[in-house]
């Protein structure tokens, strides 16, 4: 009978061995962002991540893929992520959604608060607003990543550091919404994308482009452009770490505390981050003296105040456009700044 027993046993032990590994596999989930790795942004993600990977104690595993390796593109995130097939979780920029949520774009424009730290004033409406949104895309948002750039400048091949002086020249920006913002002051400004605003650069496409100091080296920049100048704080709205609400339910409790508990610690860490901007600003100065730049004079006062005011016009203009559920979202973050 003992020796039937000690048979049993041993047979037991494989299976037993073989559930145990079963049960200890992670769920396996791809996460996708467009920005470069030495972006900031891409930082944050990546310390997002190795956070909730940490928390989840081998019940999940999630694998960044940067630079939009995955071939998924951000205008297309409503209606790729809720499967949670192709990806499982990306983070990125709202303003990109603005096909399918046109007001989306007239939340919180760059360009439009008075200072960095604003944006920090106006995050609890962005979380709420942000969520309602993707809640009806049965998409979960898990936190906010605040971007740590606090300055944007004016780079130009000639010595520029005025409105009037900007006004003869071809002017770079990223998306409409400052074209419009320019178009208010005389200046003639295009999209170029950042892949592209290089070349665009060395070939004469534009004489002058809109750009953080501290993404400067990222695309050479200071290589094309030896002028520098401050325009307006850089205060762009916080980036979404947003996941499929399907695969989320699909996961077991520990990891779905582990991504929620990741989400409120990043959220934490980039606002935290904003304040140690200065630091990078004053290395990026330092960086791009040494490579040749000439950091000029900043636009004076007055055109400080002069774009800020153009760009907030915008921002009313385009929050009517698009009616009641614009207006709301303008006056929630309006608020918040007052």
């Amino acid at each position: 009978m003992l020796r039937i027993l000690r048979k049993m046993a041993a047979a037991l032990v494989p299976l037993l061995v073989c559930a145990g590994a079963v049960q200890a596999a992670p769920a396996e989930w791809k996460m996708h962002i467009v920005w470069v790795p030495t972006r900031p942004e891409a930082v944050s993600f990546k310390e997002f991540v190795a956070k909730a990977n940490e928390l989840s104690e081998g019940t999940l595993n999630i694998t960044l893929y940067d630079s939009g390796s995955l071939g998924v593109k951000d205008v297309d995130m409503l209606r790729i992520l809720p499967a949670g097939t192709t990806i499982q979780i990306a983070g990125l920029s709202p303003a990109y959604l603005s096909r399918d949520v046109p007001e989306l774009p007239f939340v919180l424009p760059v360009g439009v608060l008075p200072t960095p730290d604003d944006v920090l004033k106006t995050q609890p409406a962005l979380d709420k607003i942000y969520r309602a949104i993707y809640d009806r895309h049965d998409i979960m948002m898990l936190g906010l990543v605040t971007s740590p750039i606090r300055t944007t400048h004016v780079w130009c091949k000639d010595p520029i550091n005025s409105l009037e002086a900007l006004k003869h020249k071809k002017l770079r920006v990223w998306g409409k919404f400052q074209v419009d913002a320019f178009s208010k002051l005389g200046v003639a400004a295009q999209i170029v994308p950042q892949n592209d605003l290089y070349l665009a650069m060395q070939t004469g496409v534009v004489d002058c482009a809109i750009y953080p100091l501290v993404f400067g080296k990222t695309i050479s920049l200071q290589e094309v452009a030896k002028n520098v100048a401050y325009l307006h704080p850089y205060s762009d709205p916080p980036l979404a770490v947003i996941v499929s609400g399907k695969a989320y339910k699909a996961l077991p409790e520990k990891a779905q505390k582990a991504i929620a508990d990741a989400g409120a610690w990043i959220t934490r860490r980039t606002a935290e981050q904003l304040a140690e901007g200065t630091k990078l600003d004053a290395t990026a100065t330092a960086d791009m003296t040494a490579a040749g730049v000439k950091i000029l004079p900043e636009f004076s006062k007055a055109d400080q105040d002069a774009y800020l005011k153009a760009s907030q016009d915008v921002w009313l203009i385009g929050a009517k456009s698009v009616g009641d559920k614009g207006m709301a979202n303008y006056e929630a973050i309006k608020a918040t700044i007052k």
